[in-house]
């Protein structure tokens, strides 16, 4: 097994929301076997990825417990579930935080959607 070692670790706070996910392969991504630790971009929905671009927050999957999921096999994720979303930029953590509130809806995206995702639970530091 390869094993995701949690952002919190490595970052020393907390994720900055969490949403509720399932997975729906765009139809050029359908061999994509996605995986802890991967490195989607986030879009809003409504958002254009050609206009207002897309974004690097990253999401880490989340077990039945809420626990974060270790097991960074490819393909071995659930297709529903929960997971913490980072803004990889600190930044832009600010403008996010602005604009995300639970209920918020958007997308995994790497060239074409990878998951919905909807907000449910918005941390502040």
């Amino acid at each position: 097994m390869n094993e995701h070692v949690p952002y919190e670790e490595a970052k020393g706070r907390q994720p900055d929301f969490i949403v509720e996910y399932e997975i729906d392969l765009a139809e050029t991504l359908k061999e994509a076997k996605p995986t802890q630790g991967m490195r989607v971009d986030f879009l809003y929905e409504g958002d254009d990825p050609q206009v207002e671009g897309v974004h690097m927050i990253w999401p880490e999957i989340l077990d039945k417990d809420g626990k974060v999921f270790r097991d960074a096999t490819p393909g071995n994720i659930p297709k529903k579930g929960y997971a913490n979303m980072w803004v990889v930029n600190d930044d832009r953590r600010q403008y996010h935080h602005e604009r995300i509130k639970v209920g918020t809806k958007g997308q995994w995206w790497r060239g074409g959607r990878v998951a919905y995702v909807s907000v449910v639970q918005v941390n502040q530091e």
